[in-house]
């Protein structure tokens, strides 16, 4: 089993700082743009967070290049967690 490593909206702000700074490293410059603008969007933090969990989806592979099998991992689960906050 594993333990979660995505358990606040701070985890998840952490992971996206990370992955952008990856993202910057490896000239990802797309994902860095998007994931910066989900980081804008809207006036509540729903808002934000249904944000992010968009570009996760939508770049699947490219944050397992970047952050490896352990950085897919938490990708999903930040998925569920925001799953879970909007109610689905």
């Amino acid at each position: 089993m594993i333990t979660s490593k995505i358990n606040s909206v701070d985890d998840i702000y952490r992971f996206v700082e990370r992955l952008k700074a990856e993202a910057e490293k490896h000239d990802r410059m797309e994902l860095a743009t998007e994931l910066d603008d989900a980081l804008h969007l809207g006036s509540s933090g729903l808002e934000i967070l249904g944000g992010i969990r968009q570009v996760i989806v939508n770049n699947a592979s490219a944050i397992e290049q970047l952050l490896g099998r352990s950085g897919k991992e938490e990708a999903e689960q930040i998925v569920a967690f925001v799953d879970k906050t909007f109610g689905r």
